[in-house]
């Protein structure tokens, strides 16, 4: 294969084209992932809030450029408990290393330190490597100086939150994609309610969906008491 994804998602490709952008901003945190194969920069760190699409830029990464037979991993740092730092060794031999979640592992001796040589060996190998995190370098604590100056090193983004159309289209596509049993006119009725973030807003879909799949009901405006009150 020229691609590993892990963990892998069956049904979701997550694309470009689906990540909803509505601003200039986002759209050249796209146009740079496009093009770092053309680029003298070697890595990418792209920062911002839960949910605002990182995870989904990465995976648009590898199926993007596993079109273009260019050999991908992604490495959800969420799942770091389930292995240890050597499941790095060999990530130089890809041509785009995705690391979801980076920030997770900062103040980890051992994750830090191994990194730290997964970087240099991209940069001796001229190969790319793409970071997300929740925060931005100024604001983490990292133990390992020569880390933090490699991260530093990178084109840094910051991913901007949605604006209120952004955020309907992207309820919508998370129905339509894990095929819930939802009137699409919730996502609007939604963002009237309180909770308006994007996280907040993905979790209720979410429990919206699981109910509406468990019961085997259409649900809608009409009965959406029955879930969420």
């Amino acid at each position: 294969m020229n691609q590993l994804i892990l963990p892998y998602q069956k049904n979701i490709k997550k694309k470009f084209d689906s990540f909803f952008c509505d601003n200039e901003k986002n759209d050249q945190i796209v146009e740079n992932i496009k093009n770092i194969f053309d680029s003298q920069n070697n890595q990418i760190y792209i920062w911002g809030d839960k949910s605002f699409g990182k995870s989904h830029l990465l995976y648009a990464a590898c199926n993007y450029f596993g079109e273009k037979n260019k050999k991908c991993v992604y490495l959800p740092l969420s799942e770091n408990k389930k292995f240890e730092p050597d499941i790095l060794d060999g990530f130089d031999n890809y041509d785009l290393v995705c690391i979801d979640n980076i920030d997770l592992i900062f103040q980890k001796e051992d994750w830090e330190y191994s990194f730290f040589v997964l970087i240099n060996k991209i940069l001796d190998k001229s190969k790319k490597i793409i970071f997300t995190s929740s925060s931005s370098l100024a604001l983490n604590n990292i133990n390992l100086k020569d880390f933090h100056s490699r991260l530093s090193s990178s084109l840094i983004f910051m991913i901007n939150s949605p604006n209120d159309t952004t955020k309907e289209n992207i309820l919508k596509r998370v129905i339509l994609e894990k095929e819930y049993n939802i009137n699409i006119d919730i996502c609007e009725y939604l963002l009237k309610r309180k909770d308006r973030d994007i996280d907040s807003l993905l979790k209720i879909i979410d429990k919206i969906g699981n109910y509406s799949l468990s019961t085997n009901k259409k649900i809608g405006k009409n009965n959406l008491s029955l879930v969420i009150n």
